[in-house]
């Protein structure tokens, strides 16, 4: 097992490969947690039968001596030669994309790197989503290494961006590095910058000044679906598809993007009375009262600033309060329904499969598992 322990990533799927090994196995495992060049040329005088990999590592002999092999995507195209797993870099970019939008930013940009496929794949998929809601998206690709050399280049192109804008970063890791840059050169996080990243590593989020937002990605889901292909290659079983997606989690709303970007004074007290009252159903003519205009005017500035609806707007807004309470609280469905001015459970699950997709307790279960 090729995997680094050293990123949230990396941890995760080796969790997940961990709990399908403890369910299916047992597996006896070749890994380090650091060097994994080293344990690649040990595998030389070691007899495998299946090899968990990032792409990182060549291991191209292995391939050609017909050993199962499923590789993990970072610096490589995917190929169909073996297993690949990757990640669901549009559904990842559509959670960032949803969350500036709704805070009600106008002007948004990429920071990634120009050498990691995922990484373009994900700047290509904020500027298609941003381009889908008639906003433009100012992309800048750097490259991975020589950090320090490349500081100056992302500086200077955060300083001539509009402002406030809202930055998407490629992965948490880059998202710090922006932050700090922000800090050195006056620009304000998140009054004149919002910045949000991936993988909700909770040590790089926590480092970050101010602490970073960040989407999770269902990394352990792709380390047990991994593992449970490269058993069944194991087994001489063959894939009509050998590709694996980790699919995009919850988006962590932490300081760095935690503001209400709207110029308009009107839609500003709206958004505030509605993040207050997420525990009520709210009605259109609640958020017009307190916003001091007439209601045809408050719907035409909710869509100009924020491409949505008053009721959509509350709607989300709502859904969002749900999840987090089932996210963070053991809190019964019955009591959650209560709690959020529902008058029965059933409600509830009606509700939050319109907006989400699937049923509250499905939702639990996927996100505590991830």
């Amino acid at each position: 097992m090729l995997i680094e322990s050293s990123r949230e990533s990396g941890r995760q799927l080796i969790a997940g490969i961990a709990d399908y090994a403890k369910h299916f196995g047992p597996w006896n495992f070749y890994w380090q947690a650091q060097g994994l060049g080293s344990i690649a040329s040990e595998l030389k005088q070691i007899q495998v039968d299946g090899i968990l990999a990032r792409d990182v590592v060549e291991i191209p002999d292995f391939i050609g001596k017909k050993i199962p092999t499923v590789i993990f995507n970072y610096s490589k195209k995917c190929s169909s030669d073996t297993g690949w797993a990757t990640t669901d870099n549009l559904g990842i970019s559509r959670v960032v994309a949803s969350h500036l939008i709704q805070r009600g930013f106008r002007d948004f940009a990429f920071c990634g790197f120009s050498e990691y496929p995922w990484s373009v794949s994900r700047g290509e998929g904020f500027k298609k989503i941003i381009g889908e809601a008639g906003y433009e998206v100012n992309i800048c690709l750097t490259a991975a290494a020589d950090e320090a050399e490349h500081n100056q280049e992302i500086m200077e192109w955060l300083l001539q961006l509009p402002r406030p804008v809202a930055v998407m970063a490629a992965n948490d890791e880059l998202g710090r590095r922006i932050v700090s840059l922000c800090n050195q050169c006056g620009i304000r996080v998140p009054d004149d910058c919002a910045v949000v990243g991936v993988d909700n590593d909770l040590v790089v989020c926590g480092m970050s000044n101010p602490p970073l937002s960040s989407v999770s990605v269902d990394q352990h889901r792709s380390g047990y679906e991994a593992a449970a292909m490269l058993d069944k290659m194991m087994n001489g079983e063959e894939f009509e598809h050998y590709l694996i997606e980790a699919q995009a989690g919850e988006l962590t709303v932490r300081q760095s993007s935690d503001i209400v970007a709207v110029d308009d004074l009107a839609v500003a007290k709206a958004l505030e009375f509605i993040h207050q009252n997420g525990t009520r159903p709210l009605k259109v003519d609640d958020v017009v009262s307190i916003s001091g205009v007439h209601r045809r005017s408050l719907e035409k500035r909710f869509r100009d600033h924020l491409s949505r609806s008053i009721q959509q707007y509350c709607r989300e807004s709502r859904a969002e309060y749900v999840a987090k309470i089932l996210r963070e609280s053991r809190m019964s469905l019955e009591e959650i329904a209560e709690q959020c001015g529902f008058p029965e459970a059933s409600h509830l699950t009606r509700f939050f499969i319109s907006m989400r997709g699937e049923a509250p307790s499905k939702y639990r279960k996927r996100v505590l598992l991830s």
